[in-house]
Formats: structure tokens, C-alpha cells, sequence
């Protein structure tokens, strides 16, 4: 399978401080990259049509199917806000699927799908939208501050036609264990964390010492460096993203981290990376290789 055709979209930049919320004089977050978030005003089906245009219009297609994964208020049903969404995108007649339950790990969710939907539809667009809403933006457990984006691309039987940056997706893995409070911390929860990556990694046909380089969402960097560490990763190998351009834009972080290393040649074609997605309750590692950029 392969996703092409990149795009992504983010709110406007705003200052962390401006939030008033009691953990914004942390001053760890300035270390960490975390001085800005980003904040739209869009709706989610509008911001979701918007960027899948962008993908569309780049690859030049009609998907057969849309999949799209949000943790946030859709304005109404369902049904509605998918047959919004395949309207503005002008495939009135794609099969429009709704997934979610992973929050931050949403990403593994969609291309654990696509690969199924493959079998027997030529293109599949992934979507991944969030806004916090009336979500506290500064993440409880300290992991990062969220912002509002999306981000989709273009998922195929077939390589596409040279043009953007394109991976090649060699396999993914999900590990789950909804027991224990999401909200915990301390020791307990640090090995919850380290036992939802050993058994992702333990269920990938690869080790960690076979990937080239490392990525996560956008999170602290300390939390980074542990959760490499955790599933077995050097800290060679781990590549941080723009965390101080967007924060943490729920799921979409990973595909936009992609493209952007892509085309900065922080990543070159043969390169073999390790996403990582993970949620409250589950941690997929998408081995991906770099095969345009």
C-alpha cells in the first residue's frame, strides 16, 4: 500500500500563555518546543474537506472510498456530517466510513483500514481532523498542547506517478489494553506505556534495530525519548518534527511530520520508519519506507 499526495492544514499560531491555564507557566515547556499552539475556527467537516481537497487535487483522483477519523463534535449526525464531507469534496458517490475511539492513535486506526479497503477499492482518501473545542488544550498527563488541523492523504494499490512524497507501507501493528484509568500516573502508567510498545513491536515483522530513523507525535521531548526507548529505539534514531511550528494536532502529526521531513531531506527514499501512534489505550507502529520525496 502507498500514501501520496500529503496535505495538511493547522489554526492560527497563538501563544501558550494565552490560555490561563495553570500548567502554561510550566517552564519546561519552553524547553520542549511547546511556546505556541494552534487555533482554528473552522468546523471539523469543513477543515476535513478542505485538506482532503488539497489531496485530491493533487493526486488527481476520485477516491472509491473516504475514511475519515475525528474525536470532535461533527455538528449533528453521523450520516449528516458524512454526506456534508463527500459533498464539498465532489464524490457524492464515495462510500463515506467514519472511525475513531484511538484519539491521538487515530492514524493507525485509518491505515489498518485502508489496507483492508484496498482489497477491493483501487483508492482509498484518509482524513484525520481534530479541534480541542472545549477541551483544555494542555494535555493532563503532561504529553504535549493541542492544536487544531487536519491532514489526509491518497492510499493505494499501486505506486503513484513521481510528484510528492510518497511511502510505501510495508505493515502495521496494534497493541490494546483498555484496563486501567487513561488518567493515571507515576509508575503504573509508565508501564502501561512500556507494555503497549513492546507487544506493537513484538507483533511487527521487523525489530527496532531494522528502521532507519523513529517518529512520534508531536509530543514533549522528554516523553519522546522515553517512548522510544520503551519500544526498544536509540535515541540516534528518533526524529523529532516540527513541535514548536504546530504542538500536538491530535493524529494527523505523524502524516504531517512525513511530508515535511520528506521534503526538507531530513528522510530520502530507501529510509525505513517506525510511526508510532499512540492513544489513551493503544499503540500502532506503521512501518513505513520513504519511496519519493
Amino acid at each position: 500500500m502507498y500514501l501520496s499526495a500529503i496535505a495538511h492544514l493547522h489554526g492560527d499560531a497563538r501563544p501558550v500563555t494565552d490560555l490561563g491555564e495553570s500548567e502554561c507557566t510550566d517552564p519546561q515547556l519552553k524547553e520542549d518546543l511547546l511556546e505556541t499552539f494552534r487555533e482554528s475556527a473552522g468546523d471539523v467537516v469543513t477543515l476535513a474537506a478542505d485538506v482532503g481537497t488539497r489531496t485530491l487535487a493533487a493526486a488527481n483522483a476520485v477516491p472509491d472510498v473516504v475514511v475519515w477519523a475525528t474525536e470532535s463534535d461533527l455538528g449533528g449526525s453521523a450520516a449528516d456530517a458524512g454526506a456534508r464531507l463527500a459533498g464539498s469534496l465532489g464524490c457524492p458517490s464515495s462510500v463515506v466510513l467514519l472511525v475513531g475511539g484511538h484519539a491521538c492513535g487515530n492514524l493507525g486506526l485509518l491505515v489498518q483500514a485502508a489496507r483492508g479497503l484496498l482489497a477491493t477499492s483501487p483508492t482509498v482518501l484518509l482524513i484525520t481532523v481534530d479541534r480541542a473545542g472545549s477541551r483544555r488544550r494542555m494535555m493532563p498527563d503532561g504529553l504535549s498542547v493541542l492544536s487544531d488541523g487536519a491532514a489526509a492523504a491518497l492510499a493505494t494499490r499501486d505506486a503513484p506517478a513521481a510528484g510528492s512524497p510518497t511511502f510505501a507501507v510495508h505493515g502495521v501493528s496494534i497493541s490494546v489494553n483498555i484496563t486501567g484509568s487513561t488518567g493515571s500516573a507515576g509508575l503504573g502508567a509508565q508501564r502501561r506505556v512500556v507494555q503497549l510498545a513492546r507487544k506493537a513491536v513484538a507483533q511487527s515483522s521487523r525489530s527496532p534495530k531494522d528502521f532507519t530513523r523513529a517518529l512520534f507525535s508531536n509530543y514533549r521531548l522528554s516523553a519522546q525519548k522515553f517512548m522510544g526507548g520503551a519500544a526498544g529505539f536509540t535515541a540516534q534514531q528518533l526524529l523529532v518534527g516540527p513541535v514548536a511550528e504546530h504542538a500536538h494536532t491530535f493524529a494527523a502529526d505523524l502524516l504531517v511530520n512525513c511530508d515535511l521531513l520528506a521534503r526538507a531531506g531530513d528522510v530520502e527514499p530507501g529510509d525505513r520508519l517506525a510511526l508510532s501512534a499512540t492513544g489513551p489505550h493503544s499503540w500502532a507502529l506503521i512501518d513505513v519506507e520513504v519511496r519519493g520525496a
